[in-house]
């Protein structure tokens, strides 16, 4: 009895990873649809690790160029202001 307890207390220490494959799976034809679209053919595991990294690359890249906007904007702001108290807020 405890060596059937054991195993299926390995067969539920799996269970998550199985769903985690399952999802990756599912996640994965989501993903790439167009792409295999446009190729004609299902993508390769190579192809689809390239795809995560420049996806994860494109992402980073956005993120930087949301953060470099907000520092310009601020740039703008505060010269708007410096220019307001030096030169048209004399009173």
């Amino acid at each position: 009895m405890n060596s059937l307890q054991d195993s299926f207390k390995s067969a539920m220490d799996l269970l998550p990873a199985l769903v985690f494959i399952g999802l990756s799976d599912m996640v994965r034809a989501l993903l790439v649809f167009e792409i295999e679209e446009q190729l004609g053919r299902k993508l390769t595991d190579l192809e689809w690790q390239y795809f995560l990294q420049e996806r994860n690359r494109k992402s980073e890249a956005d993120s930087r160029q949301q953060i470099i906007h907000q520092w310009r904007q601020r740039l703008i702001d505060k010269q708007i202001i410096h220019d307001f108290v030096w030169k048209e807020g004399k009173g």
